[in-house]
């Protein structure tokens, strides 16, 4: 059991080991130069006690006078005209948290609407590295908004929702816009927290000289300050775990599939290799049992050795453990192939019999059933070379897992944070499918 105040410490522990454990070529290394030294800054910012929260959302709804309001100064500019943000800005917040030494507030520039730019791009890549994200809007929610928000929950990223400039509705028009906004984000699993601010009201004075001006009034974010503090103290740390971890998997995700590529020659050879053999002894050995075990012995040594191929090495134990569980799961490789060998088997066995009584002519057809019981042996050996490189591209053992492992305890100890990610599934859907290309 993992005691609470030590997970940090274990975290950073676990992704250090595990890091060096996974034996990274020279390419690798230079080929995902990238992604490891964020996942280096990420594990410094759990050893430093650093949390960054980053405000995101379209142009124009209000990102750094929220900002503002939350650390009232005003560090971050606004003015009357949208986009005031052309680049990223962050400030280091002087509030007091139970288990952090510093909050990191993140300005990003706006959702450019119509023109979608490169900028752009680097702009969410670098929000998706931050540990929290507040989602900024200042009406229902548009599909601009939507497009974005799936795509930061696919990605599994903790949300709070900001719906801005609420001074601007009666009460009986803001419930009308949050029914909608619940509405449009029904589809997905996470329960994503919605907060009402108004970060910048206004209202109409009129002068001694009968002239209208603006006034700026006390900003309305003290809810959002209360559970941004509450989330932080208590999942402050854990957020930061998670996102080590989540940037852990994915790029381990990727060196699986770089590895399966550029290995796909290979095991291609390796496996046409093992089905020539167990063809040949299958064909030659005439008793069932023998084939069922030869073939098991076989088809766990490719594993085996695929394994090796991609640099993902299994247990023979694992190996036998996945064999079985192919077969089971293909009918091919289960059933009905232990039906159709053994009905073969049988066939040879009474022509062999049979053979004192024919003088020997019953011999002959055993020949064509060698043939048939060796074309099945390579296609089962084929269909398991490929369906374990798939296992191996998708599932994981405990060793080289550590991470996803690790993302799955947090989660089920903390039950908000679990409320807030939803199943947290590890971009499986991305990685699953359109990848057969991969397999050999």
């Amino acid at each position: 059991m993992i005691n609470k105040q030590e997970i940090p410490k274990r975290c950073t522990f676990l992704l250090s080991q595990w890091k060096k454990n996974l034996n990274l070529t020279n390419y690798e290394k230079s080929k995902f130069e990238n992604v490891l030294n964020q996942l280096d800054f990420q594990i410094k910012k759990i050893v430093k006690q650093k949390l960054q929260i980053s405000v995101y959302g379209r142009v124009g709804v209000g990102k750094s006078s929220l900002l503002n309001a939350l650390i009232e100064k005003k560090v971050f500019p606004t003015d009357l005209l949208n986009g005031n943000t052309k680049a990223t800005k962050s400030y280091t917040w002087d509030k007091r948290f139970k288990t952090l030494n510093k909050v990191e507030l993140i300005d990003c520039p706006g959702i450019d609407e119509i023109n979608k730019t490169k900028e752009e791009e680097i702009n969410f890549n670098y929000v998706l590295d931050t540990d929290l994200i507040l989602f900024v809007i200042d009406s229902d929610i548009t599909r601009i908004d939507l497009n974005y928000i799936e795509e930061l929950l696919r990605h599994n990223k903790p949300i709070i929702l900001v719906l801005n400039r609420c001074d601007q509705w009666n009460t009986k028009e803001t419930k009308l816009i949050l029914s909608s906004i619940h509405r449009k984000l029904s589809f997905c699993k996470q329960k994503i927290k919605i907060a009402l601010v108004s970060s910048s009201p206004r209202e109409a004075k009129i002068k001694q000289d009968g002239t209208v001006r603006s006034v700026q009034k006390m900003p309305k974010v003290d809810i959002l300050k209360d559970e941004l503090k509450d989330i932080i103290d208590k999942s402050g740390e854990w957020l930061l775990c998670i996102n080590s971890l989540r940037i852990a998997d994915q790029f381990y995700k990727s060196l699986k599939e770089n590895r399966l590529l550029r290995k796909k020659e290979e095991a291609q050879s390796l496996i046409g290799k093992y089905a020539t053999l167990k063809a040949s002894g299958v064909a030659i050995n005439p008793f069932l049992m023998i084939d069922l075990i030869s073939g098991l012995a076989f088809d766990s040594a490719l594993v085996i050795q695929l394994s090796k191929l991609y640099g993902l090495e299994v247990g023979g134990a694992y190996a036998r453990q996945l064999v079985k569980k192919l077969s089971f799961q293909n009918s091919l490789l289960g059933g009905a192939q232990i039906g159709i060998q053994i009905t073969l088997n049988i066939f040879k066995q009474i022509l062999i019999l049979a053979a004192p009584l024919t003088g020997g002519l019953s011999l002959a057809p055993t020949a064509p059933v060698a043939i048939a019981q060796a074309a099945l042996a390579i296609h089962s050996t084929k269909l398991i070379g490929r369906l374990a490189a798939y296992k191996l591209l998708n599932g994981t053992n405990k060793n080289d897992g550590r991470p996803r492992l690790m993302l799955n305890y947090l989660l089920k100890k903390n039950s908000d944070l679990r409320i807030m990610l939803g199943d947290f599934r590890f971009l499986s859907s991305s990685t699953t499918k359109n990848k057969n290309y991969l397999l050999p």
